[in-house]
């Protein structure tokens, strides 16, 4: 009887495998073809043989050369030939049968422990974790508000020079994070972009005081100007080092 049609077989996932057992009798699969084996359009292999008897044995045989194998191994951990039998081994005592003139079969019943395995202890909710207080939406907005009357007085009661300073402090630190430090990650890493923009922040600063009148200040805010610059030229060199190793024909 055709037990799979066509459509059955065109059903099938590709790289499916059937064995028609009756190939010599004309088939169950519609498609096989007696003596051979065939893939269909979607990739599905028709094993039609008509002499699957007489191919039995040899893998019967090899199935049990490997297990005999995979035994020699086991009993010769030493890899020299000599057996050594481990009585605490399962396999080893299951099929040994005498030992120094003395019969061990039957083996002892193997224990298997029927008991589900050990389960964890449910962790304790958050709350119950942690149980220090969380600042409320009303309280953030209270200390943003006194952090902002803190720097309005400190502006406001400051020299003018310091005022215009600390402006151009506040203008940094918002270009440092929102443009140095929103570099995508594949040009250029998290830890890198941080360090660039805290670099950038002290080239500007020293920037506006390398023209003072003091010697000292001048050659401290050239001394800020080289390192900074050497910091940030040097990130972005070890950034293309890293990306150069990942990419194809990169140098290493």
């Amino acid at each position: 009887p055709r037990l799979l049609t066509a459509a059955d077989v065109a059903a099938m996932r590709p790289g499916s495998v059937v064995v028609d057992m009756a190939a010599a009798q004309g088939g169950n699969v519609e498609g096989t073809v007696a003596g051979r084996s065939v893939v269909t359009d979607n990739g599905v292999t028709l094993i039609g043989y008509t002499d699957l008897a007489s191919r039995l044995p040899a893998q019967a045989s090899q199935l049990f050369g490997t297990n005999l194998v995979n035994l020699l191994r086991l009993l010769t951990p030493g890899e020299d030939g000599r057996i050594v039998v481990d009585f605490d081994d399962v396999v080893q005592r299951t099929v040994t049968v005498v030992r120094a003139g003395t019969v061990t079969w039957p083996p002892p019943p193997v224990p298997v422990s029927a008991a589900p395995p050990a389960t964890a202890p449910a962790a304790p909710p958050a709350a119950a974790v942690s149980a220090k207080p969380r600042l409320t939406a009303a309280g953030r907005s209270g200390l943003i508000g006194l952090g902002m009357a803190a720097v309005f007085l400190m502006v406001a009661f400051a020299p003018a020079r310091l005022a215009e300073n600390f402006t151009v402090f506040a203008l940094a630190v918002v270009i440092g994070y929102y443009v140095i430090g929103k570099v995508h990650h594949s040009l250029h890493t998290p830890l890198m972009s941080v360090t660039n923009a805290i670099s950038g922040i002290v080239v500007i600063g020293a920037l506006l005081q390398i023209g003072h009148e003091s010697a000292l200040v001048t050659v401290l805010s050239f001394v800020a100007i080289l390192l900074t610059s050497v910091n940030i030229f040097g990130g972005f060199a070890v950034t293309r080092r890293m990306l150069s190793m990942f990419s194809r024909g990169g140098s290493r």
